[in-house]
């Protein structure tokens, strides 16, 4: 009686979800960082000095990579989790047609 085969995911395919759910955690973790509302915090007058503007410009465009380097991280992460879905596929045995 010839056995079944039996379906296993790829060896890499795991990897892959656990960095990537390890990608999205970190984007998760800038997002919730205090640094992120530094901005909020600091009140009209503390940006009347044009060395304070300065800052203030600074502080924006840094908070901009911010934003930009968790959106990154997740579009890896996204991007991962496709790359182990394919894997999964081609580790899989092909059915007798």
């Amino acid at each position: 009686m010839p056995s079944e085969p039996i379906n296993h995911p790829h060896p890499y395919a795991s990897v892959l979800r656990l960095r990537a759910a390890n990608l999205r955690h970190l984007a998760a973790a800038i997002e919730r960082s205090v640094v992120m509302t530094l901005d909020e915090v600091a009140g009209d007058d503390t940006w009347s000095s044009p060395r304070a503007r300065l800052c203030e410009t600074m502080l924006a465009r840094n908070l901009q990579q911010l934003h930009q380097a968790a959106d990154d991280l997740r579009d890896t992460a996204f991007r991962m989790l496709a790359r182990a879905g394919e894997l999964d596929l081609v580790g899989r045995p092909r059915e007798a047609a």
